[in-house]
């Protein structure tokens, strides 16, 4: 006679959260974890797509490596998260200050802020190309300042790379601001209201109570923020097509410009894997960091 094998209560518990996160598992195979594979392997070849792969093995890298146009993007990739997440946490973290006080038109105020964050990235490039034409609406507000003198928003390239860097600000500050609201009040008012009766200035309170008490929700926002940073894609591609002269082109784009202009999917992929060592280390870096203070 064969026995059939019971399960206890707690195995049949952990089955059937496998089976229920089975589904998302299979996901991140299929979708993250295998073209992660394939693009290391890629990496590794010279491929136009339409001949034959020919293993090359670390040749794509070093001729990355050696070209100007991906040390240019390299730079101009650290330049842009750099001028766009310093900023962007001090105006979130500002506004969620301000917005956790009680006012009237609190709750509009807060909406309209976010709204951005839901728009659409490819309606928010179009609409902000259209703004910072030279009759557009930008240099029409800042005329009287400009002598009437158009700025070449996207012809020239500081202009240009501080254009993308308002749009990217623009859209998701809200959005921090809303996690950073959720991060003050999760702080207990006692706290506050000891550190008055014991004398302490706004600064005093904000520098010992408030940011020790908000570190878990700046740590979220400054590594959610610089992976998306290191990933921007979408204003490059339409507003500026990382012109004027490659001074907004970044790694994201010019794997994009590698992969399907130019038909390299080696040197493409070699990039994004470059970009993903960047990412890692950096996430790695900071969680570290994030540890240490927190021991």
């Amino acid at each position: 006679m064969v026995r059939k094998m019971r399960l206890t209560i707690y195995q049949k518990r952990s089955l059937w959260g496998f089976l229920f996160a089975l589904p998302a598992i299979l996901f991140f195979i299929v979708f993250a974890y295998y073209p992660m594979f394939n693009a290391a392997r890629t990496s590794l070849y010279d491929w136009n797509l339409v001949s034959a792969p020919v293993y090359v093995g670390l040749r794509n890298y070093e001729q990355i490596f050696a070209d100007a146009r991906f040390q240019t993007a390299l730079t101009n990739t650290f330049r842009f998260v750099a001028s766009y997440t310093v900023p962007m946490w001090i105006i979130a973290l500002s506004m969620a200050l301000i917005f956790t006080q009680d006012f009237k038109g609190r709750g509009l105020f807060r909406t309209l802020y976010f709204v951005p964050i839901v728009l659409s990235e490819t309606v928010i490039s179009i609409v902000w190309r259209l703004l910072y034409h030279p009759q557009g609406a930008v240099n029409s507000l800042l005329a009287p300042f400009t002598d009437g003198q158009s700025i070449p928003w996207l012809t020239n390239g500081s202009y240009a790379f501080t254009a993308l860097i308002i749009v990217a600000i623009w859209r998701v500050f809200g959005y921090y601001m809303v996690i950073f609201i959720a991060g003050l009040q999760n702080i207990p008012q006692e706290y506050y209201e000891a550190a008055r009766i014991d004398g302490g200035g706004r600064f005093q309170i904000f520098r010992y109570i408030t940011m020790p008490l908000l570190r878990p929700t700046t740590a979220f926002v400054i590594i959610i923020s610089l992976l998306n940073g290191f990933q921007a894609f979408v204003y490059q591609y339409l507003i500026t097509r990382g012109g004027p002269n490659d001074s907004t082109n970044v790694l994201a784009y010019l794997i994009y410009q590698e992969g399907f202009t130019n038909l390299s999917m080696g040197r493409a992929s070699a990039i994004s894997m470059v970009l993903f060592a960047i990412l890692i280390t950096l996430t790695a870096l900071q969680l570290y960091l994030l540890r240490n203070r927190e021991n």
